[in-house]
């Protein structure tokens, strides 16, 4: 069970629904989903190499930080939780940062289990 209350969870979930339907690649990650003491709450938008490098190449790496400094500010001003968010490419992701990563933006009241389990119950439901 993550870190974050039931509503904080809700509420991110909430908040990350318009990343995921853009990008469809969006997860919890750290600390907060396993223990009660975090600095941040990890969340990472993780790309195919292909698409992150296409969208390197058109905003240049520091495009890339200012899209994780954006995209956290944003999800900070509708959760009220400290965001640490980052883009990054699957293969230096996987590669790099082994672990459990729970799917954000997939929960809708249908499938909603209040728990905040890395999977939705009723998975095929989920819009």
């Amino acid at each position: 069970m993550p870190a974050l209350t039931p509503r904080q969870m809700w509420r991110l979930d909430e908040a990350c629904r318009p990343i995921r339907q853009v990008f469809d690649a969006l997860y919890l990650v750290g600390t907060a989903q396993n223990t009660r003491q975090y600095r941040d709450v990890d969340v990472r938008l993780m790309l195919d190499d292909d698409k992150y490098d296409s969208l390197a190449a058109v905003i240049s790496p520091g495009g890339m930080a200012l899209l994780g400094i954006v995209f956290g500010e944003y999800l900070e001003a509708r959760t009220g939780l400290p965001i640490d968010f980052q883009v990054q490419r699957n293969t230096e992701a996987n590669a790099n940062h082994p672990g459990v990563r729970n799917p954000l933006g997939l929960r809708t009241l249908a499938n909603y289990r209040g728990d905040g389990a890395p999977e939705p119950k009723g998975r095929d439901d989920v819009v």
